[in-house]
């Protein structure tokens, strides 16, 4: 099997293929993770005469959510990196993971 050259369209093809899988499974994240910001923010608002310490409380639950939707993407993307080496089919070549000439 000869190798091919990278081109600008293969790179571009490929690209697009991780991009498009990163952004859907983004959005199994993302969405949950906006319904529960919105009603965590909503829920927290200080009432008016209320202590404004309420908001620094606030901020401390969004702070704390904050690492796990950064775990959570990053796991996403790598499985959008699996999803596209597993499943991705174009016209003219294929990607494929080779041990490495010793």
């Amino acid at each position: 099997m000869e190798p091919l050259a990278v081109t600008f369209g293969r790179a571009l093809k490929i690209w697009w293929s991780y991009t498009w899988r990163g952004f859907v499974l983004m959005l199994l994240v993302m969405i949950p993770f906006q319904i529960f910001m919105f009603s965590y923010f909503f829920s927290h608002i200080p009432k008016p005469g209320q202590d404004p310490a309420e908001a620094l409380r606030m901020a401390g639950g969004i702070m704390t959510a904050w690492p796990f939707l950064v775990a959570a993407l990053l796991a996403l993307q790598v499985q959008a990196m699996r999803w596209m080496l597993n499943r991705a089919r174009w016209s003219d070549f294929r990607v494929a993971l080779l041990p490495r000439d010793q």
